[in-house]
């Protein structure tokens, strides 16, 4: 009696196990896929520069990353490109086509197949079928602190091509496109080849950024207005040691 209560007992022990190894199994993939976009914290070096060009050490650039770092700044980038789209482009159905509304020719006698209208999608002048509708408010959504991480994942992928410049807007007293086209040759930037340059800076400086729009290859953004896919785009990415340090406040690890 003593050995069948003991089998028993067993039996339940060993079927608990089996329940409870069968319930890792089927929570482990969402708790690795969990676990791989948590951040990171990552530490890296980028040169800094005066508005004249001068060399003065580095700077410490320390964000958040995220373990998966493709998969989110994917997400990210086509999530921005179907933002992008307008959904102003609209083709008519059979039913809004004008015309059609009497029967071409006799049902029997012709030959031909039957047609109850002039406007079938199978014929010249119908409607289409599967055209493109217009679509007002659809956008494609992605979580704040997924996109957040993004964006600094992104950032902290461009440190060797990235550069800290002193804050300088406040040398732009007046617009002036030669000004910074100068600048950008002080800081070793390619001008006759048009070299993709993205610059972020804290807030808007209106002589700033009317110095900067007539360069085409220029891209001058104010944290408010950043975006991963110009991130990846750009070939120089400058960034003002005002706009560094709310990067760290934003994306930084918190203490």
């Amino acid at each position: 009696m003593l050995s069948r209560v003991l089998l028993i007992m067993g039996c339940a022990a060993s079927a608990s196990a089996l329940a409870s190894s069968a319930v890792a199994q089927i929570h482990a993939p969402a708790a690795a896929a969990a676990a791989a976009r948590t951040a990171v914290p990552l530490m890296a070096s980028a040169p800094m520069a005066t508005f004249e060009g001068a060399k003065t050490g580095t700077a410490n650039v320390d964000l958040k990353v995220a373990k998966a770092a493709a998969y989110v700044v994917q997400r990210k980038v086509v999530a921005e490109q179907a933002n992008m789209r307008l959904w102003t482009a609209r083709a008519k159905t059979r039913s809004e086509v004008s015309g059609g509304g009497r029967k071409p020719y006799a049902q029997k006698g012709s030959g031909r197949a039957r047609r109850g209208s002039s406007r079938s999608p199978l014929l010249v002048g119908g409607g289409k079928t599967f055209g493109p509708r217009q679509r007002i408010g659809l956008k494609t959504m992605m979580n704040k602190k997924e996109a957040k991480l993004a964006i600094s994942t992104a950032l902290m992928g461009a440190v060797p091509r990235m550069t800290v410049l002193a804050d300088f807007e406040t040398n732009f007293a007046a617009p002036k496109t030669q000004v910074m086209k100068a600048f950008l040759d002080r800081l070793e930037v390619n001008t006759e080849e048009e070299e993709g340059t993205m610059m972020i800076i804290k807030e808007r400086h209106e002589n700033t950024y009317l110095s900067a729009r007539n360069i085409p290859y220029l891209n001058l953004r104010t944290l408010d207005n950043l975006n991963v896919r110009d991130i990846l785009k750009a070939k120089k990415l400058f960034v003002s040691k005002g706009a560094l340090d709310t990067l760290h406040e934003r994306y930084g690890e918190k203490p």
